[in-house]
């Protein structure tokens, strides 16, 4: 009997885990080594199925204690919250948290929401282990009010199960089914190497990052965006074993193998610097707080990383260097690893190569967050596969409800053009390289320097690692093109949000004969945001990105510009160049009750404290779909 037992018991278990996407195999391994308990039935789950008591539902928008909002005392990083989707029929909000711990039987995540009587429960989901540190999901699945926002607080069990008297507790909002789904984006949230002095000249890391927690006290956000370079990961090269690499020649670099060493090297790097990132300053407390959708840039893996020359970035080290940096960006930005990455609510191409999101921010709003990093090369962006994907996806998941499609790419796809920005440089007779002509206008760092240094100069003229080179003018055709047939086939008002460029900015896409914007579904805004920490670049470049910035046509009926913002600094004084502000930034986004988006691209004041505010309003189009 028991055998049969045992073989009806496996088969269950090979369902259940075919169903979540866990591996099977991993699945035993991980019962012999951390017991059963993460199978055992907390019940019903109440945090769905009970009836909700709406008059308990009351938010106190009152400032929070964040001298108590810290990373918890018993992981090494963690808790990190991620938002995944809102399934607007169910009416359920669907989420994770994430932590890392050397404890082999991680504690019960305790979910109390106020509309119900009693909590609710997750268990840890073991996602990875790392040097005796483990990765665990927590799943979260919570009820959504129609009208009333809920205001979430959770903890964790302590080691005996019981809740003490004081326990360090979090919380985090869930919007309104029917009412405004409020969030912020950033990007560029570290310093590059050759940003002088940070503490004295700007402040540090938390300045603004102080103000956006201050904006969400005030009326709180529901998600927070990561556009890319959510952590700078470039000084991977200067570990010895990557420095021994670099010194080596051009053939013998190529050819050498990424052995156990070096791949111990570079996964230690990460995951030490994710985990010191993810712990310090007001930047964890947010991680807490405010739940994350994220994409992901070079930074995150390496400078530059997908634009170098074949023979560089197809070396045995350089893909290593990758492998690791996606293994833990998936386990850390996005609570996967690479086998549950669809439970996640991340889509790929059948070449494995990538991690597409596509959510619902309410009824009104679906974001896109494309990967434009896994799949990159000198030539292409994104794969035509990936390209049929996202429009098959995007199609599928616009709701008769949604009026505004939002997609979040790493670099502008609305910019000044590199080329004109160069002749307008040696015009004005600026003594920047190219060198520093790549590096101030893209952000790249003595990371970059360092391989350029050791690969040669070629490298520098083969740079193509923005939508602005003209190497990827007829992708970035193609993709505008795919979005303007949504647009206007679904009656949808299509958005850019990109970062990368360390500066606030505005550009439009818009039909070259077009009189009435709320009419003109190719009429589409690009809201530049960038960066939450990084420094700015000089003025001398923002001077000649005004002087190069001309109204582009895109294709036969569409024309691409940047727009004018910002007509006052931030002390008050008028500003010449109007289109680019060199200031750090970071970008509020709430919609309104006639259905617009209102992007607040939020400015550092000079002193550090505080920000000064440039709205851009993205009306709804005002156009009918014509299929559904």
């Amino acid at each position: 009997m028991d055998s049969i037992s045992n073989f009806v018991s496996d088969i269950a278990h090979r369902v259940q885990d075919l169903v979540s996407g866990e591996d099977h195999e991993q699945h035993v391994k991980n019962v012999a080594v951390y017991g059963s308990k993460g199978d055992e039935d907390d019940g019903p789950n109440a945090l769905l199925e009970q009836e909700d008591e709406v008059e308990d539902a009351a938010i106190e928008a009152t400032r929070q204690e964040y001298a108590s909002i810290k990373p918890s005392a018993q992981f090494k990083a963690g808790p990190v919250l991620r938002y995944q989707d809102i399934n607007v029929e169910q009416r359920r909000w669907v989420g994770s948290a994430l932590i890392v711990t050397d404890r082999r039987d991680p504690p019960r995540l305790v979910i109390r929401d106020p509309t119900k009587r009693e909590v609710g429960y997750s268990r840890a989901r073991l996602l990875d282990t790392w040097e005796g540190n483990h990765f665990y999901r927590y799943d979260i699945q919570l009820t959504l009010l129609n009208h009333r926002v809920k205001n979430i607080t959770y903890w964790f069990e302590t080691e005996d199960g019981r809740r003490t008297d004081t326990p360090q507790t979090w919380n985090f909002f869930v919007p309104a089914l029917d009412e405004a789904h409020n969030w912020a984006f950033y990007s560029c949230n570290g310093f590059t190497s050759d940003v002088e002095d940070p503490e004295t000249n700007f402040h540090g890391a938390n300045p603004l990052w102080d103000d956006l927690l201050s904006a969400h006290d005030a009326q709180p956000f529901h998600t927070m965006v990561g556009g890319g370079d959510q952590i700078y990961n470039d000084d991977v090269l200067a570990t010895p074993e990557m420095i021994e690499w670099l010194a080596m020649d051009e053939e013998e670099r190529i050819a050498t193998e990424f052995d156990a060493q070096k791949r111990y090297a570079v996964e230690k790097y990460y995951f030490d610097h994710y985990v010191q990132h993810f712990t310090t300053g007001t930047y964890s407390q947010a991680l807490s707080l405010i739940p994350s959708v994220n994409s992901w840039d070079d930074h995150d893996i390496l400078d530059g990383y997908g634009s170098y020359p074949p023979k560089y970035q197809l070396s045995d080290v350089m893909q290593g260097i990758g492998a690791a940096a996606s293994r833990f960006y998936l386990l850390f930005q996005q609570h996967a690893n690479r086998k549950t990455t669809r439970q996640a609510g991340l889509t790929t191409s059948s070449s494995g190569k990538g991690w597409n999101c596509i959510t619902h921010f309410g009824k009104r709003t679906l974001v896109v967050l494309p990967d434009t990093r896994s799949e990159r090369s000198k030539e292409t962006i994104l794969s035509e596969e990936t390209y049929r994907l996202l429009d098959e996806q995007i199609r599928s998941n616009l709701l008769p409800t949604t009026k505004h499609l939002v997609i979040v790419l790493g670099t502008p796809l609305v910019y000044p053009a590199l080329t004109l920005f160069e002749d307008t440089l040696e015009k004005m007779g600026d003594t920047l390289s190219r060198q520093g002509v790549v590096g101030k206008i893209f952000g790249k760092c003595k990371a970059f320097e360092n391989v350029l240094g050791q690969f040669g100069p070629e490298l520098l003229d083969d740079l193509v690692d923005s939508w602005a080179c003209n190497i990827h003018t007829e992708e970035k055709r193609k993709f505008v093109e795919l979005l303007q047939s949504i647009s206007t086939q679904r009656g949808v008002r299509t958005t850019f949000v990109g970062g990368d460029v360390h500066v606030g900015g505005a550009g439009r896409l818009f039909a070259t004969n077009s009189t009435d914007r709320l009419r003109d579904p190719l009429h589409m805004t690009q809201i530049v945001s960038s960066a939450i920490v990084n420094g700015p670049p000089p003025g001398a470049v923002i001077k000649a990105l005004h002087k190069s910035a001309k109204t582009y046509p895109l294709n036969d009926h569409t024309s691409e510009e940047m727009i004018d913002i910002f007509h006052q600094d931030v002390n008050g004084e008028d500003l010449e160049h109007k289109m680019l502000l060199n200031r750090r930034n970071w970008c509020e986004v709430r919609e309104l009750s006639g259905l617009e988006l209102e992007f607040t691209i939020r400015v550092e004041n000079e002193d550090h404290v505080g920000t000064r505010k440039y709205p851009i309003l993205v009306d709804r189009l005002e156009v009918p779909a014509r299929e559904y």
